[in-house]
């Protein structure tokens, strides 16, 4: 966990030298342990430590004021992150119900899980979660976007892993590894004021 931190540290030092630190500056401060405690509270299950080691160097952000993670997200507060099995419960309802409806064509598979926390979004609805569910995926990193069909589509192993390749990327100004068809390239728009994106860019066979 301790890698997570210097990988952060990493990201704020690259945009604080290229003078892009408008969604930075929109980040939260940590959050407190009666804080962290009260959302371990309100999730029924324990959090993935990497969540836990987030939360302590950023209380997520003001929804859309800090497009700061790869695709535009914004990381939720701890307020937002207690709203996460509600609203995963809602969505499998959905699922269900959509599915009962003609049973003998359905073929999707489920788009919400009971044991997949949301952990930031997008002004368009899209969503990154981490699986808490035991096994190989463990921690992963998913995403939903229904518009592209990524129903909890494997992003990156764990929280760790994503921000250390957002460092690497960052660094090297190389693409950051996304899924098999597109990684996510970073640019600099100078602006004023300057801002991060993640271009999604097709891999090349």
């Amino acid at each position: 966990m301790d890698d997570l931190i210097r990988a952060w540290e990493r990201i704020e030092t690259w945009l604080r030298e290229h003078q892009c630190t408008t969604a930075l500056s929109a980040l939260h401060p940590p959050a407190s342990e009666k804080a962290t405690q009260s959302l371990q509270d309100a999730i029924p299950y324990p959090l993935h430590p990497h969540l836990v080691q987030w939360l302590r160097i950023h209380d997520g952000a003001p929804m859309y004021d800090a497009p700061i993670w790869p695709g535009g997200y914004v990381p939720y507060d701890v307020e937002g992150l207690k709203g996460g099995p509600e609203h995963m419960q809602d969505m499998l309802e959905e699922f269900n119900e959509q599915r009962e409806e003609d049973p003998d064509h359905w073929i999707l598979d489920p788009w919400a899980d009971p044991l997949w926390l949301p952990i930031a979004g997008t002004n368009t609805g899209e969503s990154l979660l981490i699986d808490h569910r035991p096994g190989d995926t463990y921690g992963a990193v998913l995403e939903i976007d229904y518009d592209l069909d990524f129903l909890g589509d494997v992003r990156w192993k764990n929280l760790g892993e994503m921000i250390r390749l957002m460092a690497e990327s960052l660094e090297s100004g190389s693409a950051m590894p996304y899924s098999r068809q597109y990684s996510r390239v970073p640019q600099l728009d100078e602006g004023p004021p300057s801002y991060l994106n993640w271009k999604l860019e097709k891999i090349q066979d």
